[in-house]
């Protein structure tokens, strides 16, 4: 209720004593038409685009002010507010009525510079660029089935029970919550502590750190050094997920994963139980046509052998056959040119053996003793028919038988001296041999009649030898020798 005192109007009689909301901002909208132009410096925060329109907030360290940017303005505009940016914004103020608030309707837009806590940003994003502390190869992988999931948000927050709700869902593990303020004053050194706090435990084999959406004011705290360096410095695998998709921030850029929402983070930490299922039903399902096509490319593979073994093994089966039959006529073929030459060594044997001189000398010494033997015989005849003449005749008949047997028996002796002058047998016992070809038997008495290779049969007067010429020198003889 407002008294009939109001400053705003003097006339006191256009008044009423008591106001709607609707009487009391039509009266303030209506006052503030005064201030048609108006310039305003500020830092950008809150952009955000509406069915054509443009909305933001214009603030400094000690407040902040509403501003439109209506679709017909914003397409002259020189430059497009965003967030960090400071400007000067020329309009008029303007108070909706329906909801009682008043805004900025921006006419025009210079840009004054950047804000400070951008300008902070930049240089915190260049120093921990410089430090490599951006580089995608620092990053570490996520463990593929953790076991126990930290989480580092605000309690009771929405974000938070998306995040419990999806895990339980997809995959049910152990969680540890370490609470805190994810935005106003002092948000970013609570979420820092809690950060380190979960990750010096050592219970988590991941964290996720992160909030639901809201305007870049209320995300702010994810900006700022404090916690940049603690996902840094953190030892366990660091989840960002802050606001929604459109949303990136510096701990999106230094954390090793970055997700758009935190249920997102939640189905990127924690695997699906379903789809765990899923791809082991297709893994085994995979293994069975794998293994049954490897089974039916090896059977295939295994009966080709097998045709080419029984192939093979017919083959060497008509190999062998051929061979034995070979080997049979061979042997045949050898059996035969052995048996032909052992005849024609048998007729060589007997011929030799026939023509041998010391065969010759038994013959003759033979006849010889049936010759003496058939000679003693008649004499022995003679003296016994006539043992009775008388002993003249006897005495006669003694030196008649003397007179002829002396000259028999020398004879005898001279030829028995002769044939054993001709036995070979006496001359191989004196060291000499006899020589023949060995392929026509053919008996060697000259050196000229010999060539180098051929082959000889030696007779020693005991034993025999097969030899080879070496060298044939027909220069000297034994007397030369």
């Amino acid at each position: 209720m407002i008294g009939s005192r109001n400053p705003l109007n003097d006339n006191r009689n256009q008044l009423p004593e008591v106001w709607t909301p609707t009487q009391c901002n039509q009266l303030i909208k209506g006052r503030l038409r005064d201030l048609t132009y108006v310039q305003i410096r500020g830092e950008v925060s809150g952009a955000r685009a509406s069915r054509g329109h443009l909305y933001f907030d214009l603030k400094d360290s000690g407040s902040k002010i509403r501003c439109t940017v209506w679709r017909s303005t914003l397409s002259r505009l020189s430059i497009r507010p965003s967030d960090g940016l400071e400007v000067i914004c020329e309009g008029a103020i303007d108070l909706w009525v329906p909801g009682g608030t008043y805004a900025l309707n921006v006419r025009a837009v210079r840009r004054s510079g950047l804000g400070q806590r951008h300008l902070r940003l930049q240089q915190l994003t260049q120093q921990l660029r410089s430090e490599g502390a951006l580089e995608a190869s620092r990053r570490r992988a996520l463990p593929r089935f953790p076991k126990v999931v930290g989480l580092v948000t605000a309690p009771g927050s929405a974000a938070l029970r998306d995040m419990l709700r999806t895990i339980h869902d997809r995959f049910p593990v152990r969680i540890v919550l370490s609470p805190t303020r994810v935005q106003g004053a002092g948000a970013s050194e609570q979420i820092a502590q809690a950060l380190q706090r979960l990750d010096r435990s050592g219970l988590c084999d991941v964290i996720i750190v992160g909030r639901g959406g809201g305007s870049q004011e209320d995300l702010w705290a994810f900006n700022e050094e404090p916690v940049a360096r603690a996902i840094l410095a953190s030892q366990t695998p660091i989840v960002s997920a802050v606001g929604h998709e459109s949303d990136t921030l510096l701990s999106d850029h230094v954390a090793d994963k970055r997700a758009p929402t935190p249920t997102a983070a939640a189905e990127l930490t924690v695997p699906s139980f379903d789809d765990l299922m899923a791809r082991l039903r297709e893994l085994r399902r995979r293994v069975v046509l794998k293994t049954r096509s490897r089974l039916i490319a090896e059977r295939k593979q295994l009966t080709a052998q097998s045709h080419r073994v029984l192939s093979i093994e017919g083959h060497v089966a008509r190999t062998r056959l051929r061979a034995d039959h070979l080997y049979n006529r061979l042997a045949h073929a050898q059996r035969q040119a052995i048996r032909r030459r052992l005849q024609g060594l048998q007729r060589y044997q007997r011929a030799l053996s026939r023509l041998h001189p010391v065969r010759q000398l038994l013959d003759k010494r033979r006849r010889s003793i049936e010759i003496n033997s058939r000679l003693l015989a008649a004499l022995q005849a003679q003296l016994r028919v006539r043992s009775a003449q008388s002993l003249s005749a006897e005495q006669a008949l003694h030196r008649a038988a003397g007179t002829l047997v002396i000259p028999v028996r020398q004879r005898l002796t001279r030829l028995v001296a002769k044939l054993e002058a001709l036995n070979p047998s006496a001359a191989l016992a004196r060291g000499y041999s006899i020589i023949r070809d060995i392929d026509s038997s053919r008996l060697i008495t000259d050196a000229a009649d010999l060539r180098k290779g051929q082959g000889l049969a030696v007779t020693f007067a005991s034993g025999r030898a097969v030899v080879s010429v070496q060298h044939v020198d027909s220069t000297d003889s034994i007397e030369g020798r």
